[in-house]
């Protein structure tokens, strides 16, 4: 079904969603159904492009209208796609901070779900609402985050069921965001077109969303589970959890250029008795490192992690990034990266390896500075 606008006579919100979808460089038009040649660029969105022949460039249209529809189709949903992301991303955090909230006051996470208030989460097949925690939500985000720059970098298919789940969330959101926002009038049959294209095959997807027969309480899909066996994923999204046997011993880190260590030595034990520095190696060493760990204060103060217990998850937030990127460069000392709170604040921070006052390895977060908004001096 092509949407009921005129690709001759497009508004200027519809070409300025035209305009966004082409930031997805790996997002072909062909997974949404356009195969007439070199889409059309800037001014000439609404004119036809003939080959040197003065040919159609495809045989696919029988006529330059025809071929203009689909493309405009076509770049409407991947402008829409494109749309999806930072919504998509952003509601997913939300809903982990409203669920570790209800978690921990003991309330009704089924209640949060089923609400309005719900972003991502209520998206999802509801005979898995069991399943739904803030931790289940956490690696929803890295999932999503892994599929968004996918579309930036070059699609090709979901490689577990999770990432399958997260395109169609980008797909139905994007969808609903166009024509609620653009007038695109692309509806369900056009979300049916960007999932199959970005899914290839939605049967198991499709499946999920079956309501389960009364009394009956489904088995839950392999989530995080590699499709192929051989494909790789990111080891936060293990079934099992964090990673507990891959640890990772800084020990062994040299390099020449590094984020110096503030508190070396006898240092240590000062900062962490006046409170200056945190201490969160009971937590971080069962999941992640082998030596002690401590955070400066200034960094939970910051995110807005203050007064709040390691397993809240705000632990998580700050080491598993820094247990890849040590994963990832073993010849580093330091590791600095953008650390996010639950409500979408952020620090720069640095993970450095240093020796206490009996030269035995530790590990500490440090706070480098405040992230800038684009466009604030």
């Amino acid at each position: 079904m092509t949407p009921s606008i005129d690709p001759q006579n497009l508004t200027p919100q519809q070409i300025e969603l035209i305009n966004e979808g082409r930031k997805l460089e790996g997002i072909d038009l062909s997974l949404f159904g356009y195969f007439g040649g070199p889409e059309l660029q800037g001014a000439c969105i609404g004119r036809m492009q003939l080959d040197e022949d003065g040919q159609l460039p495809a045989s696919n249209y029988d006529s330059p209208e025809d071929r203009l529809k689909a493309l405009v189709l076509a770049q409407l949903l991947r402008g829409a796609l494109r749309q999806s992301v930072p919504i998509v991303l952003s509601g997913i955090f939300d809903d982990i901070f409203a669920l570790r909230t209800i978690e921990a006051a003991g309330t009704d996470v089924q209640g949060y779900i089923t609400s309005a208030g719900a972003n991502v989460v209520s998206m999802l097949p509801s005979a898995y609402r069991r399943h739904y925690t803030a931790d289940f939500m956490q690696r929803f985000a890295v999932v999503a985050a892994e599929v968004a720059a996918e579309f930036e970098l070059g699609w090709d298919s979901p490689r577990t069921f999770a990432h399958e789940l997260a395109a169609y969330c980008f797909a139905r959101k994007g969808i609903r965001h166009a024509d609620a926002e653009y007038d695109t009038n692309l509806g369900a049959v056009n979300l049916d077109r960007m999932t199959i294209g970005l899914l290839g095959d939605g049967t198991v997807l499709e499946e999920t969303y079956f309501s389960a027969p009364d009394g009956q309480d489904p088995e839950a899909p392999a989530w995080f589970v590699p499709y192929d066996p051989a494909s790789r994923v990111n080891a936060y999204l293990y079934p099992e959890g964090m990673p507990t046997t891959e640890q990772v011993d800084l020990l062994e880190h040299q390099v020449t250029s590094e984020v110096p260590e503030k508190y070396a030595g006898a240092h240590r034990r000062q900062a962490l008795e006046d409170g200056t520095l945190v201490d969160i190696s009971p937590y971080a060493s069962s999941r992640y490192f082998l030596c002690p760990v401590a955070v400066e204060k200034t960094i939970i103060d910051s995110l807005g992690f203050t007064g709040l217990p390691a397993d809240t998850g705000w632990v998580d937030l700050l080491l598993h990034i820094a247990w890849h990127g040590a994963a990832e460069h073993p010849a580093w000392k330091s590791y600095d990266y953008v650390a996010s709170g639950f409500e979408g604040e952020q620090v720069y921070v640095a993970l450095v390896a240093g020796t206490d006052g009996t030269d035995s390895p530790v590990l500490t977060i440090q706070y480098l500075g405040e992230v800038e908004e684009p466009g604030v001096d």
